[in-house]
């Protein structure tokens, strides 16, 4: 079992599988809002230990009902979510 942790002592929580959780072990995403256009924006999610621009290049899309709730003041500013 290899038990891979980010440089911050975080898990890595999208390789770790059920049977490598333990007790006090912690976990986390890093969620970037990226302003697409005076139209369009979007959110990403990625390792804890990524920077800023890896998690809005490379990161997962946060579905827009978690985003909404994260980035309040953006999606009442901006119309759209791109999906």
């Amino acid at each position: 079992m290899t038990r891979e942790m980010n440089e911050n002592g975080t898990m890595n929580a999208y390789v770790v599988s059920g049977d490598e959780v333990n007790p006090d072990d912690r976990y986390g995403y890093k969620i970037v809002a990226v302003i697409l256009s005076e139209y369009f924006w979007a959110a990403y999610m990625g390792l804890t230990d990524w920077s800023d621009a890896r998690c809005a290049s490379s990161g997962d899309k946060v579905p827009y009902e978690v985003a909404q709730r994260l980035f309040s003041t953006i999606d009442a500013v901006i119309p759209n979510y791109n999906h």
